[in-house]
């Protein structure tokens, strides 16, 4: 009897959890969608982020370079991103 019992106990716990689940979901469906965190924060739109990441990816790469270390990139006729080595070798990502 105990079984069943404590059976039961966790069949309510489980359908308490998914209903309290559901109302979540309810409730955020119905709210506005909130502003990009990062713009509301610093104020600084998404594609001045952009920017500025590939800036820095550009700027780090130079310095790999200078360093004669590998350095990233992106072929876009292939689709693919890959590691340039200083001898010009390039190992594309999907050769890994």
């Amino acid at each position: 009897m105990d079984h069943k019992n404590d059976s039961n106990r966790k069949q309510g716990a489980k359908e308490g959890i998914l209903k309290g689940f559901y109302e979540a979901l309810k409730e955020q469906e119905n709210k506005a969608p909130a502003p990009n965190e990062l713009d509301s924060t610093c104020g600084v739109a998404d594609d001045e982020f952009v920017r500025r990441f590939r800036e820095v990816i550009r700027q780090e790469n130079e310095t790999n370079r200078s360093q004669g270390l590998p350095v990233t990139g992106y072929d876009y006729e292939k689709k693919a991103s890959y590691i340039e080595y200083p001898d010009g070798r390039r190992v594309y990502g999907d050769e890994t």
